[in-house]
């Protein structure tokens, strides 16, 4: 995650900017989330949580989701989505790196005809969207959702990717017993033609 802290710096202040313009917050619970936020960033262990947004909701609780939301939907015409009720999949078919979606709290949960859907609690952060429209070769129909649906939602397709790396790495580990037994197996061949070959010759 460290790779894309500059990123997240710029995704969280420009947030949080839009925030206060919007009149969503005040300056004041800007300036005291955003000094929780730079001591989460400056930690390898909560890089990964750190952000303005969860922190204005959850521990000063001086931001409302509802309104957050609501202001989206109706301001910027984007759709909303709980990605509860969609069946994730893993992202490595679209080639989409997980730590991406943490780094900006944004998910794609489904592709058409390289039309990708992509869910975002940040769509008031215009680096995040600069970030999606430079990594997708494809058109982009953005939808709002909540911070808990968005948590729990990287949480499923980060175990959808555990899975896969531990039956691949059961798969090779399985493949290289059977690598294994068939040299076994050519080389006891191999020792008993050379035994017969040398009973032949006395």
């Amino acid at each position: 995650m460290q790779q894309h802290r500059a990123l997240i710096l710029r995704s969280n202040r420009f947030l949080g900017s839009s925030l206060v313009d919007k009149g969503l917050i005040t300056s004041e619970d800007l300036e005291a989330a955003s000094e929780k936020f730079m001591g989460m960033i400056q930690d390898p262990e909560t890089i990964q949580n750190a952000s303005v947004l969860s922190t204005l909701l959850f521990d000063q609780k001086t931001l409302e989701e509802a309104k957050l939301i609501d202001l989206i939907v109706e301001e910027c015409k984007i759709g909303l989505v709980d990605l509860s009720q969609i069946q994730l999949g893993s992202l490595r078919p679209i080639n989409i790196d997980i730590s991406d979606c943490q780094a900006t709290w944004t998910l794609p949960f489904d592709v058409f005809d390289g039309t990708y859907m992509i869910a975002t609690c940040y769509y008031l952060s215009a680096p995040v969207i600069k970030f999606w429209e430079d990594q997708i070769e494809g058109d982009i129909i953005w939808y709002a959702t909540s911070v808990a649906a968005m948590v729990r939602g990287l949480e499923h397709v980060q175990d959808l990717h555990d899975a896969e790396d531990q039956a691949a790495a059961e798969a090779a580990a399985e493949a290289a017993e059977e690598a294994a037994a068939a040299a076994a197996r050519k080389a006891q061949l191999a020792a008993a033609e050379k035994s017969e070959e040398t009973g032949e010759d006395t």
